[in-house]
Order: structure tokens, then sequence, then C-alpha cells
């Protein structure tokens, strides 16, 4: 019996959740997961894929889509 052709989801593929941020490195991800759930927003952080320029792989600050808005508006408080 031939079983179908499943592939792995894309590297962008977050099932339910939205990217709040990209950012360069795990620690500066989890920094930025911490100042959102200190604001009272669901948080967590994954890889992004491929490596950047300089040979690093970016992280993702992932939220729940129902609250992107507030943890854009977050974020943009907090940055110059």
């Amino acid at each position: 019996m031939l079983r179908p052709n499943r592939s792995a989801p894309p590297a962008d593929d977050y099932g339910l959740l939205a990217a709040a941020a990209t950012v360069p490195d795990p620690i500066t991800a989890r920094t930025v997961r911490d100042l959102l759930r200190a604001n009272g927003i669901r948080a967590t952080t994954g890889p992004a894929g491929a490596p950047g320029p300089i040979g690093r792989k970016p992280w993702r600050v992932l939220v729940f889509p129902e609250d992107a808005v507030r943890a854009y508006e977050v974020l943009c408080s907090h940055t110059a």
C-alpha cells in the first residue's frame, strides 16, 4: 500500500502562534519574551529558520494571534 507524500511543515509555520518579533539570538528572544510576559502577554520563542548573514540562526518571539496587537504595542513602547 502506498502512503501519501507527507512533507514537513514550512520552517515559518508556527501553528496557531504568530510571530511578534524576530531577533538575532536566543538570549534576546528570552528577554523579549519575558518583557511580553511581564505585560500579561503569553509568549514563547523558537528558531526562525535559515541562518542569517553572519551564520547565526535568528529567533522568533511567538504570541497567540489575539495578543499580537498588544504585543506590538508593548514592543514599540520599549524600543527607540
